[in-house]
């Protein structure tokens, strides 16, 4: 990140448009303040120099775009992360890289099999008994089954 960086801090807090309070990682605040200090600048710019914007695009009706997610949100999704690659972590070897291929790599079934060297059906099977595993794993993290 260029510019000033916000000196280091026993905890990180945002404050969400309601006013509460939610506590962040590092990373996640040097974003958001990143993210700020480069829409404070891009409204100074506009104000300037007449730029266009999103806002004005959609006003015309030329494009749309979806809201940003609240930061109530994102610090959800970041907890729900972090207990994936706990629960991920914890898998033996070649269970872990049979997920990683299929659902981060997005290899398909038949794919994993020629490289795991074994069958279609073997791979189901084992991705649905680590799916299972990884389930229970979560549900003792403390995840509800819903969310899952």
């Amino acid at each position: 990140m260029r510019g000033r960086k916000p000196k280091e801090r026993k905890s990180y807090v945002l404050r969400g448009n309601d006013g509460t309070l939610v506590e962040v990682t590092r990373e996640v605040y040097l974003e958001w303040y990143q993210s700020r200090r480069r829409e404070r600048y891009q409204d100074e710019k506009k104000k300037k120099y007449g730029v266009c914007s999103l806002d004005g695009m959609e006003e015309k009706g030329c494009c749309s775009y979806e809201p940003e997610v609240s930061l109530e949100q994102t610090a959800i999704k970041n907890i729900f992360v972090e207990k994936i690659r706990m629960a991920l972590d914890e898998l033996p070897e070649d269970e872990a890289y049979l997920i990683y291929l299929l659902f981060f790599e997005e290899i398909s079934v038949k794919e994993a099999a020629q490289i795991c060297g074994c069958s279609r059906k073997t791979v189901q099977n084992r991705r649905s008994r680590i799916l299972s595993k990884l389930r229970l794993m979560m549900e003792s993290f403390g995840m509800e089954g819903d969310s899952l």
